[in-house]
């Protein structure tokens, strides 16, 4: 919490606002002023504020966000990047009720060594969300405190914004998420049994689970596999979606990676700990008429991922 946080750290603090869901080009560019300003002063510390479900859900549950990462994937992405400190602090109305006068006051009563805050020009505060980058420099200043405004990051003509973000991503636009992302989308976690179908068609998959809230379109993709095991890196097309022309019923969303090249799955094993960027969208998940045409099809996307990653 705040209070934790004011509690236990003395040094000076560079505190960065802000939801940050998915941590995008934009977020960083609030990290990084936050991390430089610290840097410049001995012993000051980087700290973020942020919240583990998006406020505007809790003001307007009607118009709860899909996130893009869950707090504890972006916790981590944000200690990656050099942050010293998260604070994860679910929004209630203990912060709603603050106005935007008083914001700054209670955030250096709650952290006595606060010494600046870093935000993005679009960053909205306080009750109603009547407080802005502007007054909030006016106000912080006024109290002693400085204030670092982040502008906007621009991709294709507007500014990066992770609602941005969540559409090109249930569109499939996957190069136009990486750029706004600074990194390729990332689906991390444990390899599971599958149904080995892939292996019978002759084309053996490693199985994934993959469920969060703001998905991926359903469909083929080129991706980059890696294993944190093994120093190589590896190179795949994959399908992330329900598989209907196999499984009546699904219930979870699944990515299956097929490795190119020379890529060997007999060593993998479930539970084993996998990573895989997607690249570029091949094509749409659809329903075929058998599996014949399945495995034509898949053959025909093998094809065109390999295309795709000579023009890499």
């Amino acid at each position: 919490s705040l209070a934790e946080l004011g509690e236990r750290e003395g040094r000076p603090i560079w505190l960065s606002i802000g939801m940050f869901d998915g941590v995008h080009v934009g977020h960083q560019s609030v990290l990084n002023l936050a991390r430089g300003e610290s840097s410049d002063v001995k012993d000051s510390i980087s700290a973020v504020l942020t919240f583990p479900e998006h406020p505007s859900g809790y003001l307007r549950p009607a118009d709860q966000p899909m996130l893009i990462m869950d707090s504890e994937r972006k916790a981590a992405h944000l200690l990656e990047l050099g942050q010293d400190w998260i604070v994860m602090q679910p929004f209630d109305d203990s912060l709603a009720k603050v106005s935007a006068e008083d914001f700054p006051a209670r955030l250096g009563e709650l952290i006595p060594s606060l010494v600046g805050i870093c935000v993005g020009e679009n960053f909205r505060f306080g009750q109603a969300r009547r407080g802005d980058s502007r007054s909030l420099n006016d106000r912080a200043t006024s109290l002693g405190l400085q204030v670092k405004i982040a502008a906007a990051s621009v991709y294709d003509g507007s500014p990066v914004s992770s609602s941005r973000i969540r559409d090109s991503l249930s569109e499939g636009r996957i190069e136009a998420v990486n750029s706004m992302l600074g990194r390729s989308y990332r689906i991390s976690g444990s390899v599971v049994e599958g149904r080995k179908l892939g292996g019978e068609i002759g084309f053996p998959t490693l199985n994934l689970p993959w469920n969060p809230q703001a998905r991926p379109a359903y469909g083929v993709y080129l991706v980059q596999v890696a294993f944190p095991e093994k120093r190589e890196l590896f190179y795949g097309v994959s399908n992330y979606g329900l598989r209907p022309t196999v499984i009546k019923s699904p219930s979870e969303p699944l990515l299956e990676v097929h490795l190119l090249g020379e890529g060997d799955l007999s060593s993998i094993s479930p539970g084993v700990s996998v990573s895989v960027d997607l690249l570029k969208f091949i094509r749409p998940e659809r329903k075929f008429e058998s599996v014949d045409s399945l495995k034509a099809q898949i053959a025909a996307d093998k094809i065109e991922a390999e295309k795709l990653l000579a023009k890499l």
